[in-house]
């Protein structure tokens, strides 16, 4: 797709692409959530989630209990799976994922975002963290909790917050996008309208040269910056097919249904 379409590509037409020779390979927790609000590759999809999780991450079975799971990714995951049905997860439950995922860069901030959509006093802390005027400094590679309050309720949060502040933390968040594509983790999907899109779009463009990610993590970030008005071309130019298909499937995942 990518040595043979226009960047950015034409989204129907790589979602064509795909129904037509759908590939068990791309099926990846982050491919299976935004593809359950694109019904033309969801149905092709759905033939080949063959575990009860993908096909609830899909949207075409019910979620598992994420107690009954064998570890903590699959917890998180049935999690996610029953939220993004509109189902509540149990508080308790979801305190336990946070408490077990704390200091993880691959799951700490899903787990805390699931347990402040749980929890109103999660969702406190997460506001008082927010709240705080200082901006602690981060090692590189590195999680804060300030950071994961931020992208689990940021958008819970930020309409209480001065905009001078806003745009600071903005700047501070922005450091976690390397280990959100890494993860391939969807972090900044949902809070990306409530930061301010300068502070945002600089560091989403100096990520066409990060190294040690996984295909698909240029897609991500170029559907980031796509979402807040920015020029995608130079990170999906310096990714592969699949940087190209995650971006086209975030992109048509917020259309209008």
């Amino acid at each position: 797709m990518l040595r043979h379409v226009s960047l950015p590509p034409d989204i129907g037409a790589v979602l064509a692409a795909w129904s037509t020779a759908p590939d068990a390979a791309s099926l990846s927790p982050t491919v299976l959530r935004l593809a359950r609000r694109v019904p033309e590759v969801r149905e092709p999809m759905a033939a080949l989630a063959s575990t009860e999780l993908e096909q609830a991450l899909l949207g075409v079975g019910p979620a598992p209990d994420p107690r009954g799971q064998p570890d903590l990714a699959s917890s998180i995951l049935a999690a996610q799976a029953a939220a993004d049905a509109g189902q509540s997860v149990d508080p308790v439950v979801a305190a336990g994922l946070e408490r077990r995922a704390e200091g993880d860069l691959t799951w700490w901030v899903p787990a805390a975002r699931l347990h402040v959509r749980a929890s109103p006093d999660r969702e406190r802390l997460a506001r008082m963290a927010l709240s705080t005027q200082d901006l602690p400094y981060v090692f590189p590679g590195e999680l804060h909790p300030m950071q994961v309050a931020m992208l689990a309720g940021g958008d819970r949060v930020v309409q209480a917050l001065h905009v001078d502040w806003l745009r600071k933390l903005t700047g501070f968040v922005a450091d976690a996008l390397l280990l959100d594509g890494r993860a391939l983790g969807l972090w900044f999907w949902p809070i990306l309208r409530f930061l301010d899109d300068k502070k945002l779009a600089r560091p989403l463009g100096k990520l066409v040269r990060a190294r040690r990610v996984p295909s698909g993590a240029r897609g991500l970030w170029a559907a980031y910056l796509a979402r807040i008005g920015g020029d995608p071309r130079k990170l999906l130019a310096a990714g592969d097919d699949h940087d190209v298909f995650v971006y086209a499937l975030a992109v048509a995942s917020e259309r209008p249904r």
